[in-house]
């Protein structure tokens, strides 16, 4: 956010020196260039709002807001994985739902199976 305050000091001072000297070209590029901050300051709000849209609902519905307490997979077929999970009484949609969304994980096809690996 640094860049975006400089930035925006910046053309507030290329705004003074067109009223200043009177420049009808420079003060019509000030225009654009507040135009275009404005665009980029509003993509910013909404990537934003994405962001704390998508961190609620991991903590909340799906209820991720914790890593799973063992390390990724290596290379292990998915059902027996999934088995595992299940059989030591974690949540197998949940833990993987973190280890894919945090891009911890990765599901590769091989001879026809399904392998969880990590990333």
């Amino acid at each position: 956010m640094y860049f975006l305050s400089k930035l925006a000091k910046t053309i507030d001072l290329l705004n003074r020196i067109a009223q200043k000297r009177q420049d009808e070209e420079l003060k019509a590029v000030v225009d654009d260039l507040y135009k275009q901050l404005t665009i980029v300051i509003n993509l910013l709000e909404k990537i934003y709002s994405i962001y704390t849209e998508l961190d609620i609902l991991m903590k909340t519905d799906l209820r991720l807001d914790q890593a799973p307490l063992e390390d990724p997979p290596q290379g292990e077929r998915l059902a027996d994985y999934v088995a595992r999970l299940a059989s030591e009484g974690k949540d197998p949609s949940k833990t993987l739902a973190y280890l894919l969304g945090a891009g911890l994980a990765v599901l590769q096809v091989k001879n026809g199976e399904v392998y969880i690996d990590q990333r």
